[in-house]
């Protein structure tokens, strides 16, 4: 295994799908953090195959794959039939219009009455902090895959220094 590119693609990935949606979060832009975040989930799973990182038609596949073997039982729960995967990454991403199906919040708006993966009146709540987190846990699962030689080592065009992120 080449260190050095596994070491540059751990790098990217914690500056940009860690530090850059944690800083959205920080500041309390929490929907364009669930927006990252459903992009940051497909990407992870371009890490988990041996498709190049640009692969044509992978995006659901690839999300999927990554909620699977990254995030957990709860999530792969959700997204039966890509149903998480239409809601959130694809309406979010395309439209920036969240589904009716899922109600996006932050921790001090979170209802009472149901936590983070929950359904409440027929809608998927998503907690944007318990999503990082998770995220997070994802991320760190990955490096350990990385560092095992278990995923193939992608070519990364730039890395965070060279797209100005510091």
């Amino acid at each position: 295994m080449d260190k050095e590119k596994a070491e540059q693609e751990k790098q990217f990935i914690r500056k940009i799908f860690i530090d850059e949606i944690g800083r959205l979060q920080k500041e309390g832009f929490y929907f364009f953090s669930f927006i990252m975040m459903g992009q940051a989930i497909e990407a992870l799973g371009c890490f988990l195959d041996n498709k190049p990182l640009k692969a044509r038609a992978q995006s659901s596949k690839r999300f999927s794959k990554s909620l699977n073997i990254l995030m957990g039982n709860d999530y792969r729960a959700v997204n039966k039939d890509f149903w998480l995967y239409d809601r959130l990454r694809n309406q979010l991403t395309h439209s920036f219009v969240p589904s009716k199906s899922l109600l996006l919040c932050a921790r001090n708006n979170q209802p009472e009455d149901a936590d983070h993966l929950d359904f409440l009146d027929d809608r998927l709540v998503l907690v944007a902090e318990d999503m990082y987190e998770d995220l997070v846990k994802g991320c760190e699962k990955l490096f350990g895959m990385i560092d095992r030689g278990k995923v193939p080592l992608k070519n990364i065009a730039a890395s965070p220094e060279e797209l100005g992120i510091v």
